[in-house]
C-alpha cells in the first residue's frame, strides 16, 4: 500500500479547500460561515446544518454527532476508501503529482511496527514454552514456589527463556528476522551479539497503555552467583525504561475508577498485590521512580502510594521519592509491611489476605518522614533537632504550596517546642545550602522525555494540548478556564497562544500556529501532538471537560487544604463562634463539591468501560 510524503500532502492542502472537496459531496451553505447538513449522523437531511467547515485549517467539524477531521478524513468516510486512496483521490482533483515516502521515512515506520510484531510473537512464544514445554517445568515450579497462581500467570502473560544461549537466535532468525533487526532488537547483548539476553530466565511481558508488549524483565533461574537475578530489555524504538512502569496496562482499570496508584519496588511485587486483589499496582524497571512516570501516572491518579522494600535501600529510595512527589504536588502516602521484606516474600510466607492487608497500613508521607526521623535522631539535644529538621527540610521545601509548607512548619514547632520563625529560618537556610540537589528533584519536573510522550505530559499540559489540536473549541471554554488555572510552564506558553488566535479570530493553519512557539522544544511538542491519535478522540469536548474537572478538584482540594488549616488554627487561637461557623460552613460546601467532582469523573469513567461512548 502506498505511502505518501509530507510535501504531496501539503500541496494537495495548498491547492484544495475543505469547501472544494466537500461540495463535490453535498450542498455548502455560506451563513456565518461555511455549513453542510451532516452526512454522517443525518443522511443530509437536517434541517439546520450542523457541520461547519474551517477553511482556514482545512477541517469539518459536526457539533450534532461530533464527528471531524480534515479533507482526507471526509472523503475516506464518503468513499469508504483507505487514506492512501483517499490522497490519490484529491491529488488527481488537484492536479498533484503524488510522491511516496522516502526510503528512510518508511523503514522506520516499518521497523516500528515490525518490532511490535517481534515483541508479540516472541511474547507467545514463552508463554507457550512456560505453559507446555517440559524446559517450562523449572519455572512452573519456581511460580509455585512463590504462591503464583495460574490466574495471575495468565494476567500477567508470564513466560520461560530457555537455557540453551543458542535458542533465541535460532528461532527468530528462522522466523526470518535480519541480524541488523535483532541488533536493535533489545533481546541480545550489544557487545557480544549474538549473545542473548534472556536464558533460563522467568519471562515478564511488558504492555504499555493499548496492551501491546514492548519489553520484558527477567528472573534468572539458574542461580548462579555470577548472574544478574533481574535484567530488563535494552532500550528500543518502541521502549523506554523512564517512560514505562511494569503493571500499567493491567492497573489502568482501576487507576481510571479509583484514582490511586501504588509504586512498588519489583515485578513480583506488584504481581502479589495483583493476585491479593490490589489492582492497582506497578513497579519501575530496576532504577529509582522517576519524575516522567509519576507524571505519567497523575494523568490517571490523584495519589500514589509507595511500597518499597523494607530494607535500608528500600527506605532511602521511599524518602526520595516522596521528595520528588511533594516537589510535584502529588499527594502520597507510604503503604508498612511487617513480617516481611516486600510483598512478595509476604505472599509466600503469609499469603493473599495478609498481602491486602497492606493497604490499611498507608500514612501520609510528611508522617512517615516524621516518624523515621524521630527514630533516627533525639530531638530533645540541640544536635539532634539540628539533624532531624535536615532530614525533613527537603520534603518541605520541596512543598509548592504555601500553606501546606506553613502548616508542617508549625507541626515541627509544636513537635520540638522551638519557635516557627526559628523553624522556617532554619529550613530556608537548608533550600539555600542544598540548592543543587533541591534543584535536581524539584526542577526537572518541567523537563519531559524526548521525542514527546503523551503518556508522560502533565493534566495541564494534555488540556492545552487538545485544545491546541481542536483551535475552533478554545472561545467556549475561555469563561470557565483562566490562564492562572494552569500551573505546567509549557502549557502555559500554549493558552497564550491559543489566546491570541482567539482575539485576532483567523483560525491560523496548524503551519501558522506553531510558528506563534519561538520555543523550538515547544514548538516540537505541539507539532508532535498534531500526529498522535491521542489528541483526535471522537469526541473532543468530552475529553476537555474531564481535564478541566481535574483542575477544578485540585483547586478544591487546595481550597480545602486552605479552610481546614484556618479551622485549626481559629480552634487553636479561639476564633469567635461566628466565624468558627462560617469556615465550618466553607468546608463542607467545599466537600460536598470535591465529592461531586470525584463522582462525576468516576461516573465518567463507568461510561467509557460500559463501552457507550468508548
Amino acid at each position: 500500500m502506498a505511502r505518501y510524503s509530507d510535501k504531496t500532502i501539503e500541496e494537495i492542502k495548498s491547492k484544495l479547500s475543505i469547501v472544494d472537496v466537500v461540495a463535490t459531496y453535498t450542498q455548502v451553505f455560506h451563513k456565518n460561515g461555511e455549513w453542510i447538513k451532516c452526512p454522517f449522523h443525518g443522511n443530509g437531511n437536517e434541517r439546520t446544518p450542523s457541520c461547519k467547515l474551517n477553511l482556514e485549517r482545512g477541517s469539518y467539524y459536526c457539533f450534532g454527532c461530533h464527528e471531524h477531521g480534515s479533507m482526507f478524513d471526509f472523503v475516506m468516510k464518503m468513499d469508504k476508501v483507505s487514506f492512501p486512496e483517499s490522497v490519490k483521490i484529491l491529488a488527481d482533483k488537484a492536479g498533484v503529482e503524488v510522491e511516496e515516502m522516502t526510503a528512510e521515512d518508511r523503514k522506520r515506520r516499518d521497523d516500528i511496527g515490525a518490532m511490535f510484531d517481534l515483541y508479540e510473537r516472541i511474547q507467545k512464544t514463552f508463554r507457550h514454552i512456560l505453559l507446555n514445554d517440559p524446559r517450562g517445568k523449572k519455572a512452573r515450579d519456581y511460580l509455585l514456589q512463590r504462591n503464583i497462581n495460574d490466574e495471575i500467570s495468565e494476567k500477567f502473560s508470564l513466560g520461560y527463556a530457555p537455557a540453551d544461549t543458542s535458542w533465541l537466535y535460532n528461532f527468530l532468525k528462522k522466523n526470518g528476522y535480519s541480524d541488523d533487526f535483532l541488533k536493535e532488537s533489545g533481546f541480545f547483548s550489544r557487545n557480544k551479539y549474538p549473545w542473548p539476553l534472556f536464558a533460563d530466565r522467568l519471562m515478564f511481558p511488558v504492555r504499555n497503555f493499548q496492551g501491546k508488549v514492548v519489553a520484558f524483565g527477567a528472573r534468572d533461574l539458574s542461580f548462579r552467583e555470577n548472574s544478574p537475578k533481574y535484567i530488563n530489555t535494552n532500550e528500543t524504538i518502541i521502549y523506554s525504561k523512564k517512560h514505562n512502569l511494569y503493571g500499567i496496562h493491567e492497573s489502568l482499570k482501576d487507576w481510571n475508577k479509583n484514582h490511586v496508584a501504588i509504586v512498588c519496588e519489583g515485578n513480583f511485587d506488584a504481581i502479589s498485590l495483583h493476585q491479593a486483589g490490589v489492582v492497582n499496582a506497578v513497579a519501575p524497571f530496576g532504577t529509582a521512580f522517576t519524575v516522567d512516570q509519576a507524571k505519567l501516572i497523575s494523568r490517571y491518579c490523584d495519589k500514589i502510594q509507595l511500597l518499597f522494600d523494607s530494607d535500608e535501600a528500600g527506605q532511602k529510595a521511599t524518602r526520595d521519592s516522596l521528595i520528588m512527589l511533594q516537589g510535584l504536588g502529588i499527594q502520597q502516602e507510604v503503604l508498612r509491611i511487617d513480617g516481611a521484606k516486600d510483598a512478595s516474600e509476604l505472599l509466600e510466607k503469609k499469603g493473599a489476605e495478609e498481602v491486602k492487608n497492606i493497604i490499611s497500613t498507608a500514612v501520609t508521607g510528611y508522617s512517615y518522614l516524621e516518624d523515621n526521623g524521630l527514630k533516627l535522631y533525639n530531638i530533645r539535644t540541640p544536635k539532634g533537632l539540628t539533624d532531624f529538621l535536615s532530614y525533613m527540610a527537603p520534603y518541605i521545601n520541596a512543598t509548592t504550596s504555601e500553606v501546606e509548607r506553613a502548616s508542617y512548619i508549625r507541626l515541627i514547632s509544636e513537635l520540638s517546642g522551638i519557635q516557627e520563625e526559628k523553624v522556617e529560618s532554619d529550613l530556608n537556610k537548608a533550600r539555600s545550602s542544598e540548592s543543587p540537589r533541591y534543584e535536581k528533584v524539584v526542577d526537572v519536573q518541567n523537563t519531559r522525555p524526548k521525542p514527546f510522550s503523551a503518556a508522560a505530559a502533565s493534566p495541564d499540559l494534555y488540556l492545552m494540548l487538545m485544545l491546541a489540536n481542536h483551535r475552533e473549541l478554545f472561545p467556549r471554554y475561555t469563561s470557565v478556564l483562566k490562564f492562572g488555572d494552569i500551573r505546567d510552564k509549557e502549557a502555559q506558553h500554549i493558552y497564550v497562544a491559543l489566546e491570541n488566535v482567539r482575539r485576532e479570530d483567523d483560525g491560523r493553519t496548524d503551519e501558522v500556529f506553531l510558528s506563534l512557539f519561538a520555543d523550538e522544544a515547544i514548538r516540537s511538542d505541539v507539532s508532535a501532538s498534531f500526529e498522535l491519535e491521542e489528541f483526535k478522540p471522537e469526541r473532543p469536548e468530552e475529553v476537555i471537560d474531564e481535564l478541566l474537572d481535574r483542575l477544578k478538584l485540585r483547586r478544591l482540594e487546595e481550597r480545602q487544604k486552605t479552610v481546614s488549616s484556618q479551622l485549626q488554627r481559629g480552634e487553636m487561637e479561639g476564633f469567635g463562634e461566628g466565624d468558627l461557623a462560617e469556615l465550618l460552613a466553607e468546608k463542607m460546601d467545599v466537600d460536598r463539591e470535591i465529592l461531586e467532582m470525584r463522582n462525576r469523573l468516576r461516573a465518567g469513567w463507568k461510561k467509557g468501560k460500559d463501552g457507550n461512548d468508548g
